[in-house]
Parts: structure tokens; sequence; C-alpha cells
């Protein structure tokens, strides 16, 4: 089998124009900088505090975000403008979306993959030391997604290797709401690194828990989405999000998934590359756990509508 990273992506679920506002303005009256990339919005940056916060989450993974929202502060207007870095701009907000933003506090706003599942997150805070606050905001293009997550974290099962997000509160489309609405407290703790080792194996195998055979293959439960960015740490504290994803999958699905996205999403490499990658690394720690690469991309490309980070 030969597959490759060419994944098709489309132009979103209509999020961003439903629960936000935004207005192209001079940098004198906005309250945000939209980042760009192929003239898609990734990110709202906050004008007057939104910067560390915004390097604290996703910047650590991507080192041309990093190095803009490093000199963001002190580069022309009209040279970021004709880089394509993005433009400045008001945003307001739905008066749904505004309800649940905490009283008194600023917010960034992370962009999800131009699917027709798109979804968008608000990171809110007020200062240093209280935690922010993160609203996943989404359509009904998102909606089984989102039930499936809001559904999980209300069941607050409990782990010994991991932690799960603590949600405060949440709306469906199903029950009513305009969006579905999720809140959770902020993931505490400092990222990891995109490398295999026992911890994180043991992270993987509890969340599968024991394996049922479906149509003659053994299954585990699976978070769909076990990636680098999607787990903090705390010294021996792991936290683990973005459960969206969760459901039945292949054995192994994912620590195989953890090492494959990484590679594909940081070192550019296709899918097949990234998979001799994942099996060398996962014999050299445990020879017992084995997968099909048939099945696993399978389930990949069910989640995994464009491979970019």
């Amino acid at each position: 089998m030969n597959v490759t990273n060419q994944l098709p992506v489309n132009h979103g679920s209509g999020i961003l124009r439903e629960a936000i506002k935004i207005t192209t303005c001079p940098r004198s009256e906005a309250t945000h900088f939209a980042i760009c990339h192929n003239s898609h919005i990734k990110f709202l940056l906050h004008l007057q505090s939104g910067i560390p916060y915004l390097r604290k989450t996703v910047a650590a993974y991507n080192k041309k975000l990093a190095l803009l929202l490093k000199l963001l502060p002190c580069i022309p207007t009209r040279l970021l403008q004709a880089a394509g870095f993005g433009y400045f701009a008001r945003v307001s907000l739905h008066p749904s979306t505004k309800a649940v933003i905490p009283p008194g506090q600023k917010w960034n706003i992370l962009v999800g993959t131009y699917d027709s599942a798109q979804k968008i997150v608000f990171q809110c805070f007020a200062d240093k030391t209280t935690p922010c606050t993160y609203i996943k905001i989404g359509n009904q293009g998102s909606a089984e997604q989102m039930e499936k997550e809001i559904l999980f974290l209300k069941n607050n099962q409990r782990y010994q290797s991991f932690e799960i997000p603590h949600l405060k509160y949440s709306e469906l489309i199903s029950a009513g709401a305009p969006f579905n609405i999720q809140v959770t407290d902020e993931f505490q703790g400092d990222r990891i690194q995109p490398v295999l080792n026992e911890e994180i194996i043991r992270i993987a195998k509890e969340i599968a828990g024991p394996s049922v055979l479906i149509d003659g293959t053994p299954h585990t439960f699976s978070h769909g989405d076990f990636a680098p960015w999607n787990i903090r740490r705390t010294g021996c504290t792991y936290t683990v999000f973005d459960w969206e994803h969760c459901g039945m999958r292949p054995e192994g699905y994912d620590i195989a998934y953890f090492l494959i996205m990484s590679q594909i999403a940081l070192n550019k490499r296709t899918f097949d590359e990234a998979y001799e990658i994942a099996v060398t690394q996962i014999q050299k720690f445990d020879s017992q756990i084995q997968f099909n690469k048939e099945q696993i991309y399978r389930e990949f490309i069910k989640t995994t509508k464009a491979l970019q980070f």
C-alpha cells in the first residue's frame, strides 16, 4: 500500500462567520490581529495581552508562529500585511457566544481545521495568576464530535496515569441552543515532547482498556487524536484533552497515531514514512504492540482532514 498526505480540505463549517463578526480596520481601531495561513484565519490574537497566552498553547510546536509572535509588536503594519501574515481586525461576538465569556476577561481564538466539522476555541484570560478558561464552539457540522466529547467529560471518568479536563458548562444544538458550547478549565502544565516513552505508552494503554472483537479484529477504546499538543504535564501529572474523536478503534491505534501525526505535522513526513518510523520506535519499547497499516490509515483519514499544523 502506498498512501500520501494529500487529504481533502474545504472552506470550513461556517462557524467563524456565525459565532463572531470580523471587520478589517486600522491598527489603532483593532481589538485583534488575524493570523492567517494561505488566506485562512488560524488565530485571532488579542492585541493588548494575547501573545504570551497563545505562545504558551500552540507556538511551542510551530517555529514560524513563535517567531511571528515575538516580532509582531515591532513589525510595521504594512509589512505584516504585505508578507501575508494577516491583518488587524475589530472582533465582535454573537450574543450566545458573548454570554459564556467570563466577565472582564480578554480572549484569543484558535480556529480549527478548515473542514465541514470546523470549530473555534476561545482562550479566555485575565492575568497571570488566574487560570485560563477554554470555550469550544461549533455548529451542526461538528455536532457529533462535540456531543461525543461533552458526554465523555460529563461521565467524569477517573484514571490513574492522567487527568481529563473539568467540564464547567455545556450547551447542545440538539437541546435548542444556537451552537454547541463546551466550557472547561485551563489544561494545566507544560508541553510534552513528541517523543515516545514509557509514560506515554502507559497512558495510551489505560485509555484503551480491554480489547473486544469487532468484525473479527481486536478493538479498544481510543482517544482518537492522541497527539503531543493534546497532552500537558505538570510534574508527574498528565492531562489529556480534546476527546471529540474518542471511540472504538483497532488495537494500538493511539500509540501509532502519537508518532505518525507528530512526524507528519512537525517533520512534514508522508503517511508511509511516518508509519515506518512509528513501527521502529514502538518495537523498541514493546514488541507485543501490534497493528495493521491499512486499518490505521483507514481510521486516520476519517478524522484527519488536513495534515497541517
